[in-house]
Parts: structure tokens; sequence; C-alpha cells
């Protein structure tokens, strides 16, 4: 399979439309019975993580990571547990700190650079004797989480695969495209989603820092300043996009790793990527010249592309190019 092969369904061409409309198509429903387990990954907050396992010999362990404003059920973790368990995968959707209705689980926010949280879950599965090998996908922020994970575990990586779709690995090139007046949809839409999500928190406890309304905090950035920074122990926002990105990690990868992203993604600048090819033998990049953020929505079947290539990365055991 060539990374270069996305063909966009004709309908739906355009980045933009990408992006937007297929998070609008119902998933399927998973066939399997879900299991749920909670990970402590730090003290008085759980993370948790909804298993599928499929029904004959599982073939090794997909650990899926969301995005910013999403969940274990946003359709595109879904659309892919859903492919993955047809292919013979158990599969654990991981919820980050107080998302999936996990409020009353996390005593701090999640954030980008939440790294150790994807070890703790890959740590859980392990003792659980689920079976190798283990592959971490994340989507989006969650791709930036996967990815500094592995650089900064190295060759201690629990995962025997890595894969980031569309992840935004240097977070201060990623704000400052998202602030562009092309992209102001986005923008206030995930401005509108973190402050429902934050008001959210604190029905079930305190949480510092000013009211949460898009016209008080301005936009992501905002947000980040007053609430994930110091939540994060950041010195402000700029602190918190240099630590948290997983760009200045990325030399330390010592796992088979893809990076998918593509070439027209409105927000995450495919450049970004260009000083880093080299950062690591063991990363592989792809670049289709469609898809827009996580939307890869194709011409034929599978519908959800990204997930399918991804997939066939892993099964071929990393070595497709």
């Amino acid at each position: 399979m060539s990374f270069a092969d996305f063909r966009p369904a004709p309908w739906l061409r355009g980045a933009h439309a990408q992006t937007i409309v297929p998070r609008f198509f119902p998933a399927p429903a998973l066939r399997r019975r879900t299991e749920t387990i909670d990970v402590t990954v730090a003290a008085g907050t759980k993370v948790r993580m909804l298993v599928t396992r499929p029904s004959s010999a599982s073939r090794g362990t997909l650990l899926a990571i969301h995005g910013l404003s999403g969940s274990a059920d946003s359709a595109y973790m879904r659309r892919t547990a859903g492919m993955a368990e047809g292919n013979g995968w158990t599969v654990a959707r991981l919820n980050l700190r107080n998302c999936g209705g996990t409020e009353a689980i996390a005593a701090t926010l999640y954030n980008a650079g939440q790294s150790d949280d994807a070890g703790a879950a890959l740590a859980a599965i392990e003792a659980r004797g689920f079976p190798r090998p283990y592959a971490l996908l994340g989507f989006s922020l969650g791709g930036n989480i996967a990815l500094r994970y592995a650089g900064l575990t190295g060759v201690e990586c629990r995962a025997d695969f890595v894969a980031g779709v569309n992840p935004p690995v240097d977070l201060a090139l990623c704000i400052a495209s998202m602030e562009r007046p092309v992209n102001a949809l986005y923008h206030a839409y995930f401005t509108r989603s973190l402050c429902a999500h934050l008001r959210r928190i604190r029905r079930v406890r305190h949480v510092p820092g000013p009211s949460a309304s898009p016209r008080s905090i301005g936009g992501i950035r905002g947000f980040d300043e007053r609430f994930t920074a110091p939540d994060a122990g950041y010195a402000g926002a700029a602190d918190y996009y240099r630590g948290a990105s997983a760009a200045s990690v990325l030399s330390g990868v010592r796992r088979k790793a893809l990076i998918l992203s593509a070439i027209d993604d409105p927000f995450v600048p495919v450049s970004m990527f260009d000083d880093h090819k080299t950062a690591s033998p063991w990363l592989r990049f792809a670049h289709p010249a469609a898809g827009g953020h996580c939307g890869y929505w194709s011409a034929s079947r599978p519908r959800f592309w990204a997930a399918d290539a991804v997939l066939r990365f892993f099964e071929d055991g990393g070595r497709t190019a």
C-alpha cells in the first residue's frame, strides 16, 4: 500500500469538507461487549480505557488515544475500533483525564504533554496479559501524546509500534495556525468545547481560575494560559507549548513509528514536519495530498482511510512504505 493512494469521496473534496463533514456521520456500533478499566495515573487521578476483544484469537492489542475535545466514543475512535476489531485486534480506547464522563475520577485537567498516561495505560494492558504486539495510535493531540511517549522512553517504550494521525508535534506553530482568520470556525469550535468541558468539571470539583466562556477567554491560547498551563505546572501557555510538544523528543524514538498527516490539514501545517524527517531512523512520514484534519473520507471502502492505513502499517510490522 502506498500512503499517497488516498482518494477522497468525490462529493467530499476539499480540506474543510473532509475535516468537518465526517464527524457528523454516525459510527457503527461495536459488535463485542465493552470492558471498562480505570488506570491510576497520579494521586487522585485515573484515566479510563474501554476495551473490546475480537471473537477469535487476537493478533495484538491496539491502544487508541483521542484528540482535543474528544473522547473514546468520538466517531473516528469508534470507526477505528470497529475496523481493528474486524481485523482481529483487541482494542483499548483511552479517555484522557476528565474526558468521556470521567470528570469525577480525575483531579487535574488533560493536556498534550501527558505522555506518562499512555505509558500507564500500556503498563496496565501488559499487567493484565493482553496479547502482543502492542500498537499505540493517537489522533491529533493524542498523536502528540503517543509520539512524545515514544520519544521520551526510547528503547523502554512499552509499545511495539506507534502512529500519530495529524499530530500537532509543535504546539506553538499549530496554535498560531489555528489563530489565522481562515481558521476562525475551528478556533471558535475548540474554544467553546474547552470552556464547556471546564464547566462540566466544575460541577464535580473546584478548578482555580476565572469563569470560562469564549468571550472572557478569547481563544485556545487564553484557555491554556489561564487553565491548562498552571494546572500542569507550566509558567504559561508559551512554556506549556514548548514543554509538551513532541517535536523536541522525536530523535529519541526507538520503535517503528508513523506520522500520517495530510498536506491540506487546515491547522496542522505539514511543513512543521520538515525539520524532523531525519530525527530518528525509526520514524516514517506519510503526507497524502488530501484528507483534512483527521477526515480521510474515502471514495471506496473502508471509508475512514486513515485507520485502514495505520492498521496496515501495524499489521505489516512497520514495513509499509
